[in-house]
């Protein structure tokens, strides 16, 4: 009888769905084992009584529990209390196999967490059904763990690379690179398509951007890094009318003729693009459909409304114009896409632009860095507890010496 009740143990070669039968009683123990023995089930585990089996379930890992209810001790409906409170257990299924008939018992355990109740003597067939049934059931659930385990694997590399995919290092103004400049990409639950960049363009001036692509996932993820190459490519490749370099204009046209291509889904991506001028502070820029940033200086806050158009990739005939402006030394300017602004907190209530204003009007004069800081930090004590499902993105802009040079 002991080589039986442990063989499971010792086998060779075990493919099959471990089982722990747990009962006080010598004859059940040997007759149930023997009897997933004769049908098949080869890993079987045993307990002598509740402690036992605690223990068992403790050390090890099993695909099905047969427990008895009256045991010494520790009895089967404090078995399934204890199984109830373990995390790693919680899609254990527990057949609960008794003598006691009455409802009230079967109703308890039930309550407790068992999947089914079986009466003694049991009836094979009933109980060949039983775990048929229980264990395709576990097996399903295993592998839709395992397929949801390997998507949040794959979303979290996503996520890596998004956030590989935009400048992390922020050079310090000087002389050369007269310009305060900081940019953070916080990714929600779900990749995005949320984008910021900035770099040097051949004539001396610098090119930045934020973006927002339409939907979430993989998809949304790809279109951005679409758009942001397109971006890279088309501002240094590309000629103005005259040959010299290209405006904004010229350059959001181009891309949003080129995202308009073979796009049977119809994303877009909205896009604030400007070129600076560092020496003197002059930006060229264009707005296709995004949130208007904001202008800061002294204890003013103010949207520039100018040069709006239409977002990339749905017209391609569309036409975009350029605006201007000029930054002086104690101003700044603020890109954000909507993740902050209908940033949700536990009341769903939205961070709005009024919030969003009122920490950038008591964040004014600060330096890039501690700006985009302090945004976020009173994003994350309004949000709380409540589950981002956009991704916030913020870049600030500020001359730091446009008389230099």
């Amino acid at each position: 009888m002991d080589q039986v009740e442990t063989n499971a143990r010792t086998a060779a070669n075990k493919t099959g769905p471990r089982i722990l039968v747990v009962d006080d009683n010598d004859d059940n123990r040997y007759t149930l084992t023997l009897y997933l023995e004769l049908e098949g089930y080869s890993d079987v585990v045993v307990a002598h009584d509740g402690e036992q089996a605690i223990e068992r379930l403790k050390a090890d890992a099993f695909d099905l529990v047969l427990l008895d209810v009256m045991m010494p001790k520790v009895d089967g409906y404090q078995v399934l209390a204890w199984a109830a409170k373990q995390p790693q257990l919680s899609d254990l299924p527990i057949i609960m196999i008794s003598a006691l008939n009455e409802i009230d018992s079967v109703v308890r355990c039930v309550e407790l967490g068992a999947v089914d109740y079986l009466l003694k003597p049991f009836n094979p067939v009933l109980l060949k059904a039983r775990l048929g049934a229980t264990l395709e059931k576990k097996r399903l659930r295993d592998e839709v763990k395992a397929h949801l385990a390997r998507l949040r694997a794959e979303l979290d590399a996503a996520r890596k690379l998004q956030l590989a995919m935009v400048p992390q290092a922020f050079p310090p103004p000087s002389a050369d690179f007269p310009v305060d400049l900081f940019a953070m990409m916080e990714p929600a639950r779900e990749v995005g398509g949320d984008l910021y960049d900035f770099f040097p363009t051949a004539d001396g001036r610098l090119c930045f951007l934020i973006g927002d692509v339409s939907g979430k996932g993989m998809p949304a993820a790809l279109f951005m890094a679409r758009t942001k190459s397109l971006i890279r490519i088309a501002t240094e490749l590309m000629r103005g009318p005259d040959g010299g370099p290209p405006g904004a204009a010229d350059i959001i046209g181009r891309v949003n003729r080129e995202l308009s291509q073979s796009n049977p889904d119809m994303m877009f991506v909205t896009m604030f693009f400007a070129l600076l001028a560092p020496k003197t502070g002059e930006i060229e820029f264009c707005n296709a459909g995004h949130n208007a940033p904001y202008r800061l200086k002294g204890g003013e806050v103010a949207p520039i409304e100018a040069a709006r158009g239409v977002i990339l990739g749905v017209r391609p005939n569309a036409a975009h114009v350029a605006g201007r402006l000029t930054l002086t030394p104690d101003e700044t300017i603020y890109l954000f896409t909507d993740g902050v602004t209908e940033a949700i907190n536990a009341a769903a209530e939205l961070f709005s632009e009024e919030r969003l204003e009122a920490v950038l009007r008591a964040a004014n004069g600060k330096t890039s860095a501690a700006l985009v800081d302090a945004v976020a930090s009173e994003l994350r004590v309004f949000v709380g507890a409540a589950e981002a499902f956009d991704d916030i993105t913020m870049l600030a802009l500020r001359p730091t010496d446009v008389t230099a040079g």
